[in-house]
């Protein structure tokens, strides 16, 4: 018979025989791993904070840019442009267009507008919009950017040499929950100057 038993190890020093971690050894790497854990939660936090303030503006900026195209297009192609502030709107006479802008109160079916109008949360509006009265379409004003800002939203001011200035409003979130404003303006002119 085979017999192999197990000796027992005898350790000479203390040291040789020791192989595990002791308890203080164990806490100071678990308080150092927390603090490596709560370093790096800190980091994807602020991450997703920035990440998405930046978005938030750059979507904002990129709305008002795209309103501001549209916008700086129809009125480069039309013959007279004008600004209505008790109505908060530009009234423009497109180049086929045969009705003259007069007083710059009302729109005629052959001219347009952008218009800057109210929060209309039964209609699905809860924010300041400008709307887009197309010449000979039909079906009334059309919503071209929404969220704008309730003050300031938009104004256009014309220059001693004919070009306009239009301003628009809005806001965005960032880093820190807080509303920040930014406006985009541009120049345009109508086409017979």
């Amino acid at each position: 018979m085979n017999s192999h038993v197990a000796q027992p190890v005898t350790c000479l020093r203390h040291s040789e025989c020791a192989r595990g971690f002791t308890l203080i050894e164990l806490m100071i790497s678990m308080a150092i791993g927390l603090v490596i854990l709560a370093g790096i939660s800190a980091m994807f936090i602020s991450y997703g904070k920035t990440s998405t303030a930046v978005s938030a503006r750059t979507e904002r900026m990129g709305d008002l840019y795209m309103a501001s195209q549209i916008m700086q297009a129809e009125l480069r192609m039309g013959q007279d442009v004008c600004w209505d502030a008790a109505n908060s709107r530009i009234i423009y006479q497109p180049l086929d267009g045969t009705v003259v802008l007069g007083a710059c109160t009302s729109v005629d079916a052959d001219n347009g507008s952008f218009e800057l109008r109210a929060a209309d949360p039964g209609n699905d509006k809860p924010t300041p919009y400008v709307c887009w009265d197309r010449p000979s379409v039909g079906g009334g004003c059309q919503e071209l950017i929404r969220d704008l800002a309730t003050t300031n939203g938009m104004s256009a001011v014309q220059s001693a040499s004919g070009t306009w200035t239009v301003t628009m409003g809005s806001s965005y979130v960032d880093e820190e929950r807080k509303g920040k404003n930014m406006t985009l303006s541009f120049n345009t002119w109508p086409r017979n100057e």
